[in-house]
């Protein structure tokens, strides 16, 4: 009788620090999203990422030979995140829904300035469209991690930046294209309900947006996509729990690459 009491009190006390973390505040945690107007420069734009009037990025038309290149200029400690080829040193071109943590490939500074496309062949980015460029930015001794996203011209004779975001916890990782309280260019006013949380082996997720062939993809501490219910129509989706273990997950409502909603779920046994 003993035993079943410590074992009870044990239980009791893990599942009321899932719940703690379930609806504990999202402010602990909050991305700091700006919608710009589409802007198309004729040769430079300088990014303020964090919007506190300081530019932490530099996109700049170059090149030599009558081949025309757009470069990213970190400024600062600030890096981009890319790899080292043939001497050129190329910054990433990222899908929506990509982790953007420190981890994330190789990051290079001011020292080494990124080829995001040079003519119509070298880099990533020639003929992207909305496309995420992967951001670090120091500030003090803090680490802070966004994105920015682009169109860029098949010749990278011009591009567009359309928003950019980050992350205002500092080593905090954050998704491509993710954006503040997880609602990007939807009502803030859509609700959106998961019944029952936790759950065993199934359960709900209601919004009140009409969703068209959206994607629900559930998410690990680490943020590693687990599992994903695609082709979704109308407000309601059943998640099922399959194979995923008892704990903590993320999942993300997405609809053409912008992402509705997010929360928090937990699988008990």
């Amino acid at each position: 009788m003993g035993t079943k009491i410590i074992l009870l009190k044990k239980a009791a006390s893990f599942y009321c620090l899932l719940t703690l973390l379930l609806f504990s505040n999202k402010s602990d945690a909050q991305i700091i999203y700006t919608d710009i107007a589409d802007a198309t420069p004729n040769a430079t734009y300088s990014l303020d990422l964090n919007n506190d009037t300081i530019v932490d990025f530099i996109f700049q038309f170059g090149g030599t030979s009558g081949t025309i290149g757009l470069f990213c200029y970190p400024q600062n400690n600030n890096a981009y995140s890319g790899n080292l080829d043939n001497g050129n040193y190329l910054a990433w071109a990222l899908d929506a829904s990509n982790s953007i943590c420190d981890s994330l490939s190789t990051w290079y500074d001011a020292n080494n300035p990124g080829t995001m496309g040079l003519g119509t062949s070298i880099g990533y980015w020639p003929a992207a469209t909305d496309k995420h460029l992967a951001l670090k930015l120091i500030v003090g001794a803090n680490t802070y991690y966004g994105w920015a996203r682009f169109d860029v011209f098949a010749t990278s004779s011009s591009f567009t930046i359309k928003d950019y975001a980050y992350e205002s916890s500092p080593n905090a990782c954050i998704q491509s294209g993710q954006s503040i309280l997880a609602v990007n260019e939807h009502s803030n006013n859509n609700h959106f309900s998961i019944f029952p949380n936790p759950f065993i082996s199934a359960t709900t997720i209601e919004t009140t947006y009409d969703l068209k062939n959206a994607s629900l993809t559930v998410y690990n501490a680490y943020g590693q996509a687990l599992k994903q219910v695609n082709n979704i129509l109308g407000q309601t989706v059943v998640l099922s729990r399959d194979n995923l273990t008892s704990g903590l997950y993320i999942i993300r409502l997405t609809e053409e690459n912008k992402i509705i909603a997010e929360e928090k779920l937990i699988i008990i046994d």
